[in-house]
């Protein structure tokens, strides 16, 4: 059986001087794709889940995390610099 999704809404207060020049229809929008980057940059959620939640194609929402300067592969250097030096001893 497929599992059922839910969903809350969540209210936010803004004054109104500062959305003069913001389209408040889109604003939701706007704040649920910031979240959703906020939340991969801590590692909260994956970009699978996080470009779910933000209602983009993975590629769409990959490209958003770098222009939020998100990086989309986390791999330590580190650990990179070692296979580096695995693959030069073989």
């Amino acid at each position: 059986m497929p599992q059922r999704r839910t969903s809350v809404a969540v209210q936010v207060e803004l004054p109104e001087d500062v959305l003069r020049d913001v389209d408040v229809s889109e604003l939701g929008v706007e704040l649920r794709r910031l979240w959703a980057i906020e939340q991969v940059r801590t590692h909260r959620l994956g970009v699978g889940k996080g470009a779910e939640i933000a209602g983009l194609p993975r590629a769409a929402f990959m490209q958003l995390l770098g222009a939020h300067g998100v990086s989309v592969i986390d791999y330590p250097v580190e650990d990179f610099r070692e296979e580096l030096r695995a693959l030069g001893t073989r």
